[in-house]
């Protein structure tokens, strides 16, 4: 699972001069390369602090910020992974259905630390359920989740087995040569990324983190805010759109998740007296005490989220494209044509040849 949360960037002529980082464009070897890690929030930060809490619970085990990997996007900066499977994180597997098991998170957003973002001014979090071998698109497939309710995901997983070349779907697995990470499969959004990118490099002269490219340097953030949204904006309507399409095939196998999504509202009362509790001991929250109720009901209505992804069932549907005919079955059904038609044209010549010879012997022995 993916979540996304970004301090959004915004170019003006003070914070420019402040931050000259945002102008810098950077190669892979520059150790403060990841740029994100400056305007976005920290998942050490995010998950709300145990004890009092139980913030990050997977199949009734205590899970916390270590179990999470980081991940860069285009549109989201800076996202974190769950169960990514990859490295040293270990794969946490689903052992019972239903909202009683699964990821459950309490969360808290940091409103107060966003950016103004013109052009995204909306605040919560971004969740994405994938397959652990896939690349995440958040700003495709992602679903919003608000502070201040408790919102319910239950999953159903679905696999689809495509047929390749000579048959319509013409399936492809071959590799993404461009993405850092190696280690996810082909996908369709994926590749058109992996196009999208290669238009970044003509028009930007600069690449997206999540990829590589030895002669082409790191966009900086401002890249980001006056080139790279403009191009991805307009990326719909281009010819090179269309070209990537044609490009781009479906994968011989691929894994989704269906969503569906429910909430419920928060017992404020309750988080309330554990965020008291948390702000005698926790800096961050030390804030939190001086507050009034109504204040303290506000905050928790604008930062706290509680997010339950949970399996609907164990089962999964599989769905698998199968040859009308397959070479065999195309012999065997011509074969049993010729024979059905060859046995009829023997049999209606041997009729022939019975009525004329019966008919010679007929005149014969009127003779």
């Amino acid at each position: 699972m993916q979540t996304s949360h970004g301090r959004h960037i915004w170019s003006n002529k003070s914070t420019l001069e402040s931050n000259p980082e945002l102008t810098t464009r950077l190669r892979d070897n520059e150790s403060h390369l990841d740029y994100q890690v400056l305007f976005s929030h920290r998942i050490e930060d995010m998950i709300l602090p145990s004890p009092p809490f139980k913030s990050c619970n997977i199949n009734g085990e205590a899970c916390g910020p270590k179990d999470f990997k980081t991940f860069s996007n285009l549109a989201f900066g800076q996202c974190f992974t769950f169960n990514s499977g990859q490295g040293h994180f270990k794969v946490r597997n689903a052992t019972t259905e239903g909202q009683l098991n699964g990821l459950k998170l309490l969360l808290n957003i940091e409103r107060d630390s966003y950016l103004d973002n013109p052009i995204s001014p909306f605040v919560g979090l971004t969740v994405l359920v994938h397959d652990q071998q896939m690349l995440p698109v958040m700003e495709q497939f992602g679903f919003a989740v608000q502070p201040g309710v408790r919102t319910l995901c239950n999953i159903k997983r679905k696999k689809i087995i495509n047929l390749p070349k000579p048959y319509a779907t013409n399936c492809s697995d071959r590799n993404l040569h461009m993405l850092r990470n190696s280690s996810y499969k082909y996908s369709q959004p994926a590749c058109m990324l992996e196009c999208l990118n290669k238009l970044f490099i003509k028009i930007c002269s600069c690449r997206l983190l999540q990829y590589k490219d030895e002669d082409t340097l790191v966009c900086a953030p401002n890249d980001t805010l006056l080139c790279i949204f403009p191009v991805y904006e307009t990326f719909g309507a281009s010819a090179e759109k269309k070209n990537c399409e044609e490009s781009c095939q479906q994968p011989c196998t691929d894994t989704e998740y269906e969503t569906s999504l429910s909430y419920a509202t928060l017992q404020k009362n309750g988080l309330i007296n554990k965020l008291n509790s948390a702000a005698r001991t926790v800096k961050l929250y030390k804030h939190f005490l001086n507050k009034s109720e109504s204040k303290k009901e506000k905050y928790l209505n604008e930062n706290i989220v509680f997010l339950d992804v949970y399996f609907q069932d164990l089962s999964y549907d599989e769905i698998e494209q199968t040859p009308r005919f397959e070479a065999w079955s195309l012999i065997s059904t011509l074969g049993g044509n010729f024979s059905l038609f060859l046995g009829m044209s023997i049999l209606t010549i041997l009729e022939f040849v019975d009525f004329i010879l019966r008919r010679m012997f007929s005149l014969l022995w009127k003779m």
